[in-house]
């Protein structure tokens, strides 16, 4: 029994060994492991601390922005440009003289306004005339007449026209058989922008409302007719005029 206990000592003793140096290597190999943690962690940190001194360096180096507050920005001017909105002139229409059913008309002649009817069924015009004389006068025959238009009792001073006879016209008239032989003279007329030579008919139209009658003949191609409008063009003086 001795002898037997001798010899399973030294085994027992190879075996405590050998355990020894196993946990001895394991220790050493988790030793060698968290090592090599550690410096890698070292090394991710020395990395960290070189990017935020980068950054740092930045920063200090990044030029000064003012901030400028939006509505303290003066707007730059725009520029305007004007628009020219024509008023229309109740006067024209198509370059055309508008005239209503009666207008005021001036006679260069008697240096006078008098009303006028716009007739745009008639042909030729036509002038009053009372007291009126036919005489010579270089060699042609001319006509002397009153231009009064009287339809008060007030009795005003004698318009007196004095112009050549161009022809001589037959009307006949509603109520007679017989023409009536008329001069016709010429005389310039005055009316808005309108200064035309005229060819007038002489008639006594005492009885009649208006001195003077404007045909078609005086305004085709030059005006328009509105018959719904009265005194269109109104009763300007001749220096305020556009003559033609």
């Amino acid at each position: 029994m001795l002898s037997g206990c001798a010899l399973n000592q030294p085994e027992q003793h190879q075996k405590t060994l050998q355990a020894i140096n196993a946990m001895e290597t394991n220790v050493n190999g988790q030793l060698l492991t968290m090592s090599d943690q550690i410096d890698q962690q070292n090394e991710h940190i020395a990395n960290l601390e070189k990017e935020l001194l980068s950054l740092s360096e930045g920063v200090h180096n990044a030029p000064v922005r003012t901030i400028i507050q939006p509505q303290l920005i003066a707007e730059k001017p725009t520029k305007v440009i004007p628009v020219i909105v024509e008023t229309p002139n109740p006067k024209l229409a198509h370059g055309k003289a508008i005239l209503g059913e009666e207008e005021w008309v001036w006679l260069d002649s008697v240096k006078s306004h008098f009303k006028a009817r716009i007739d745009t069924g008639a042909t030729t015009s036509s002038l009053n005339a009372v007291d009126l004389q036919v005489f010579e006068r270089n060699g042609k025959e001319w006509v002397r007449f009153n231009l009064n238009h009287q339809l008060t009792d007030v009795i005003e001073e004698p318009e007196i026209f004095e112009a050549p006879i161009l022809r001589w016209v037959k009307i006949r008239q509603s109520t007679s058989q017989e023409a009536v032989r008329r001069p016709v003279i010429e005389a310039w007329v005055q009316l808005g922008s309108l200064h035309e030579k005229a060819q007038f008919t002489l008639a006594d139209r005492t009885q009649m409302t208006y001195p003077v009658l404007l045909g078609r003949e005086f305004f085709k191609d030059i005006a328009l007719v509105d018959v719904g409008k009265k005194y269109v063009q109104g009763k300007d003086e001749p220096e305020q005029l556009t003559l033609r």
